[in-house]
């Protein structure tokens, strides 16, 4: 599963590196350990300012962090607009919808080793704007607005497989043989979610009244939920109505959280913010999806939230916020994070971030530990 979080694919990256150290690893009385050291956080800056994406560090164990971790390694920036990023095994991939690129780093050093060019991999039209990007065996799946999901090998960086989806594909997993793509449509109204068998490419989409403009998407066993932004309202206000977290068991479509705009998900818990466009309160909930039970919480300290995002082995839960300037959010200054333990009562850290808070991918790896 996607997984309720990201955890599931980052230990299948890292068992294709470790898997062959085992039998040695063992005889020298060690084993392996999941460790995370920090959270990065992908940026996208400010196109209209003209201010480039970015790449932000916290380290768990210093209690350093770096606005823009990519720039100081590389001398160069992400360019415009990166919207995504996971560690899969030992590289870090930062997907940059303006540039039209995925960036791929040493996960240790965040030194580039190479840059794949999605028009040049699935042609002008097709690799237009990535967005997400998830990763399963030997490959990273990257959504693009040309409609598709790209199988990229992790060695060789080459095209595996080219799945169709539907109209503006954003949010992506990979479970059960199946991926799942959450076809937003651009909010158009013609939306879907994809459900493609990995082996066939036949894509068996599911539409419903309730899926209108989805965005982020989990799945846990045969349940799949999504985070869908609904639709806006008509003038003056265009006041954001049905955004919200849904499952899909089936053929039902039913909402779980009526009420979301930002949506997080790791072990049995997805975590949510509702910030919608139009109004007034901001109200967080943590929804359990082994006994499907919403409970509210309310962390101190954040002014207008961003992004949200669980680190699924240190348990931390984290918000980013915008900075307030005049009492309205400041949307081309640097912004800041907030980082919780999983009750959201407990603030740990806080620290400055890069313009534009999108995404957040935890540091996660495996240590051997003697005995």
């Amino acid at each position: 599963m996607k997984n309720l979080s990201r955890l599931a694919v980052v230990l299948t990256g890292l068992s294709l590196l470790t898997a062959c150290n085992k039998n040695d690893d063992n005889q020298h009385g060690t084993y392996p350990v999941v460790v995370s050291n920090g959270v990065y956080l992908v940026c996208s800056g400010n196109s209209r300012s003209g201010i480039d994406g970015s790449l932000s560090y916290y380290d768990y164990t210093t209690k350093n962090s770096s606005i823009d971790i990519f720039s100081s390694n590389n001398g160069k920036s992400l360019g415009q607009t990166p919207n995504d990023a996971i560690r899969y095994g030992e590289k870090f991939y930062i997907v940059a919808s303006g540039e039209n690129k995925v960036f791929v780093t040493d996960a240790q050093t965040q030194r580039l080793i190479h840059t794949i060019d999605m028009e040049g991999l699935l042609g002008a039209d097709e690799g237009a704007n990535p967005r997400r990007i998830t990763a399963d065996g030997s490959n990273i799946y990257v959504s693009t607005y040309g409609g598709c999901v790209a199988a990229i090998d992790t060695v060789s960086y080459a095209l595996q497989k080219k799945y169709k989806a539907g109209s503006y594909p954003e949010g992506i997993a990979v479970a059960n043989g199946y991926l799942y793509v959450a076809n937003s449509d651009y909010g158009n109204g013609n939306a879907s979610i994809s459900v493609i068998n990995l082996a066939t490419g036949i894509d068996s989409p599911v539409k419903h009244e309730n899926i209108r403009n989805p965005q982020d998407i989990a799945v846990s066993g045969t349940a799949i939920y999504y985070l869908d932004y609904g639709q806006y309202g008509p003038a003056p206000d265009y006041a954001q109505q049905h955004a919200g977290v849904y499952v899909i068991t089936g053929t039902s479509v039913a909402p779980v959280i009526p009420n979301a705009t930002m949506m997080s998900a790791a072990g049995f818990y997805i975590y949510t913010i509702n910030a919608p466009y139009g109004g007034d309160a901001v109200t967080y909930s943590v929804y359990n999806v082994a006994d499907k039970t919403v409970r509210t919480v309310s962390p101190a300290g954040i002014e207008s939230p961003a992004a949200i995002g669980i680190d699924p082995v240190s348990g931390y839960v984290m918000i980013a916020s915008y900075k307030l300037n005049g009492g309205w959010a400041d949307y081309a200054a640097n912004g800041y994070v907030n980082v919780y333990d999983a009750s959201l009562t407990n603030r740990k850290a806080s620290y400055e971030c890069g313009v534009g808070p999108q995404r957040f991918t935890s540091n996660i790896s495996v240590e051997y530990v003697k005995y």
